[in-house]
């Protein structure tokens, strides 16, 4: 991954934009649709797709607990009026979905109310961790291919240069 990341022929600025975005996406509770979504905004923002959606890959049913329950916790932070769930709160919920006592619209229709709950503190916890996450990681990635090929030159292609954004490589112009 870092290979393809140092050797693509784009500016460190819409490379590092990618990666960002790439990492913003990964830590929305959008799974099944990230690599739609990072294609959506790299197009929007112009930044590069080909980099930015591999990182879309980090959340996925393995690693759900680990990126979403942290986001979580910080949306019920921010989130006035919430108190975090606990895991009585889930083990009631799956007694709610087996009690056969209960009609079967009720069985259906407590893990919805339970969702919508979390639903709130999830959105805003996921997108003010996601922000900083992809923050971190453009400004990485933007110094990381910058000293790269300062050091190295530019990829074999040699159509990118080691310039900031709207910067012309030297001995350049601009059209």
């Amino acid at each position: 991954m870092k290979y393809r990341i140092l050797h693509v022929d784009d500016t460190p600025h819409r490379i590092a934009l990618g990666v960002g975005i790439g990492f913003f996406v990964t830590w929305t509770p959008t799974m099944g649709f990230q690599m739609i979504l990072t294609v959506i905004l790299c197009t929007l923002f112009r930044a590069n797709k080909l980099v930015g959606v591999p990182f879309a890959w980090i959340s996925n049913p393995a690693t759900i607990v680990p990126v979403y329950y942290p986001n979580y916790r910080v949306g019920v932070v921010l989130t006035p009026g919430t108190e975090a769930k606990t895991l009585a709160d889930w083990r009631e919920i799956i007694q709610c979905v087996l009690d056969p006592a209960l009609s079967l619209w009720e069985r259906m229709t407590s893990p919805w109310r339970f969702a919508m709950e979390i639903f709130r503190p999830l959105w805003v916890g996921s997108i003010v961790v996601g922000l900083v996450i992809g923050g971190i990681m453009y400004w990485v990635t933007y110094v990381g291919v910058v000293h790269y090929r300062r050091r190295f030159g530019p990829p074999p292609s040699g159509g990118a240069d080691a310039t900031g954004p709207g910067e012309p490589a030297e001995g350049t112009t601009e059209a």
